[in-house]
C-alpha cells in the first residue's frame, strides 16, 4: 500500500493577506481522493519566504495571531499522507484554490510542488521535486484550477 501527499512550496517570497485561503486536493484518474483535501487559512498578513510551504494536502490548518509563532518563519503545516487507490493512475491532477486569480498567473514561476510518498512496509518518506509548467494549469472556476501532473507519474513511481 502506498501513501502520498503534495506540498506547494514557495520559490520566491509570497505576500499573504488576512483571510487568504489556499486549498489543494488530489484527483486520481479524475476522481477526487476525499481524504486528500487540504486547506490553509491565513488570518494574519505576512510573508512566506522561499523554500517554505504555502499549502498542503490532507489536512486543515488555521494560522492566526493565536497560532503563529512570531519566532518561526510563516508557512503551512506539512501534508498528511493519504492512502492512494490500488489502481495505477493514467491521469493525475491537483485541484488548487487560491485567494485571487492573479496568483495563478505566477504560480509556475514562484513555486514548485513536493510529492511525498511512503510505502506501508517502511517508515521512510521520499520527496520528489516537481517543477510546474504554465500549460499544465487550467482554470475550472473563479479562483479554482486544475494542474495536470500526469507527465510526472513515472518520476513519482506511481506507474
Amino acid at each position: 500500500m502506498t501513501f502520498i501527499g503534495f506540498e506547494l512550496i514557495a520559490q520566491r517570497a509570497w505576500s499573504i493577506l488576512p483571510n487568504d485561503v489556499f486549498s489543494m486536493s488530489i484527483l486520481w484518474n479524475m476522481k477526487k481522493i476525499p481524504s486528500s483535501i487540504g486547506k490553509d487559512i491565513y488570518h494574519e498578513s505576512g510573508i512566506i519566504l522561499p523554500d517554505k510551504r504555502i499549502a498542503s494536502t490532507g489536512r486543515i490548518h488555521y494560522m492566526s495571531e493565536n497560532t503563529i509563532n512570531r519566532f518561526e518563519t510563516l508557512q503551512s503545516a506539512p501534508c498528511k499522507l493519504v492512502k492512494s487507490p490500488l489502481t495505477s493512475p493514467t491521469d493525475l491532477r491537483i485541484e488548487l484554490s487560491f485567494p485571487n486569480e492573479e496568483v495563478i498567473k505566477l504560480v509556475d514561476r514562484m513555486s514548485l510542488l513536493y510529492f511525498w510518498k511512503q510505502e506501508t512496509d517502511t517508515t521512510t518518506k521520499t520527496r520528489t521535486h516537481l517543477y510546474l509548467e504554465p500549460q499544465s494549469i487550467n482554470s475550472i472556476h473563479s479562483h479554482r484550477f486544475l494542474m495536470n501532473i500526469s507527465h510526472f507519474i513515472t518520476k513519482m513511481g506511481l506507474s
